[in-house]
């Protein structure tokens, strides 16, 4: 345990957290120091607005369950760093954790000494721990979800044998652009030459920038709705199940995952595997059946969680709540970073609540409370403000509700 501690406040001191470098020259310089570990394997690349943790999950699981190793790299975690690496679909050991970080600092430390241009960032010091693990893990695939966009992101080192866009929406705008059409520019960085982009549900100007890198790049591209689609049997909670129509056609999946919007997470994935390797049912089914992520409309401790973060979530979020808990008093315990989209997130979600505390999420990106307040007021009728999480949920644990809520960012429903 000291060890692991003592390389957390290595890297959490010497590699800022939240600070974003542009790029690639740096994780490319790193990873050729280290031998380029993340050569030679089967790799599925994942990026999106929204849905990119979910596809990243369910290819995970489908790989593994169709017998083969697999890692996982997620981001951001939300109870421990150990989240963001995988190993058949289990979170690595304190052990692993300690000994690839230790393998990475001195070609890390080598770079520092270059110049701050050079220093590794945290999510590219993470990510070339995830690169070292893979290898020495010994694995056949990797699932990679993206850290923010796509065409910088530090995980854009690989050549995948499929690339993954699930949505997109307004998000990052101060990074990514301001418009579905520049954002899509964005994400389509991932396409690589001549192999094939699986893409979901999106504005018809986003999909049509992505045909058109695609076919820049001789990348064959599948269009839900067009070259496959899925279709709903049943949503309850906890147990949703769903028909896929792609090269094979497989009746009654039950998905563990909760949300009207997984039925594209779960046709996207599943028609990327299906790219790749042969389908069998009896592994589909155990793999959906079992994927599962915190955070995603979960049920934990008699409240939801999720980390309803944009517009687009929210709207999931908000249909969700209606799906699965209708004609209901709610509650709901909110906060949210002071660079997302306050008021679309509120104009959405504030009418699902009969009561709200504002709270804020544990970030340096989370400050403005009295913002979220004054915009909450205007679409919530009962709403009250507390700044420590711990006590905004010990009140919300005190309203007379029928169901209680605890969302707006991945960074308050971790802490």
């Amino acid at each position: 345990m000291s060890a692991f501690i003592d390389v957390l406040k290595y890297l959490y001191f010497t590699r800022p957290y939240n600070t974003m470098k542009i790029g690639l020259f740096r994780i490319e310089q790193l990873l050729s120091r280290m031998g380029n570990p993340h050569s030679g394997i089967k790799y599925f690349h994942v990026t999106g607005s929204n849905g990119k943790g979910s596809v990243t999950t369910f290819l995970e699981y489908l790989a593994h369950m169709h017998g083969h190793n697999v890692t996982g790299f997620y981001s951001p975690h939300l109870s421990t760093i150990l989240e963001r690496f995988h190993y058949n679909t289990e979170n690595i050991t304190q052990e692993d954790f300690v000994e690839a970080a230790n393998v990475v600092k001195p070609y890390a430390e080598a770079m520092d000494k270059i110049g701050e241009e050079f220093s590794p960032s945290f999510f590219e010091y993470m990510t070339a721990m995830y690169f070292y693990l893979t290898k020495v893990k010994g694995v056949e695939y990797g699932s990679v979800e993206v850290g923010l966009g796509g065409r910088f992101d530090s995980t854009n080192v690989i050549t995948p044998q499929v690339s993954v866009i699930s949505t997109i929406s307004l998000e990052h705008t101060n990074v990514l652009g301001n418009t579905v059409e520049e954002i899509a520019f964005e994400k389509a960085g991932i396409i690589k030459s001549e192999k094939p982009v699986v893409i979901g549900e999106m504005p018809e100007g986003a999909k049509q920038v992505i045909r058109n890198i695609a076919a820049q790049r001789g990348s064959k591209i599948y269009e839900f709705g067009k070259d496959f689609s899925a279709e709903v049997v049943e949503h309850s909670f906890n147990k949703n199940v769903y028909n896929y129509h792609g090269e094979n056609d497989i009746r009654n999946i039950q998905v563990q995952l909760n949300g009207r919007h997984q039925l594209y997470n779960f046709a996207v994935a599943l028609k990327a595997f299906e790219l790749v390797h042969p389908l069998d049912e009896m592994s589909v089914k155990s793999a959906f059946s079992e994927a599962f992520i915190p955070g995603r409309f979960e049920l934990l401790d008699n409240f939801i969680l999720d980390g309803s973060h944009n517009p687009q979530a929210a709207q999931n979020f908000a249909e969700n709540i209606e799906l699965y808990f209708p004609n209901q008093q709610r509650a709901a315990l909110f906060g949210i970073l002071d660079d997302k989209d306050k008021e679309s997130v509120l104009r959405i979600l504030g009418p699902k609540f009969d009561r709200m505390i504002i709270t804020l999420p544990r970030s340096k990106r989370a400050n403005r409370i009295e913002e979220t307040y004054e915009i909450a007021k205007k679409y919530c009728k009962n709403v009250v403000i507390e700044n420590d999480p711990i006590v905004g949920l010990e009140k919300l644990r005190q309203i007379d509700a029928d169901s209680k809520f605890i969302t707006g960012s991945f960074y308050l429903i971790g802490y």
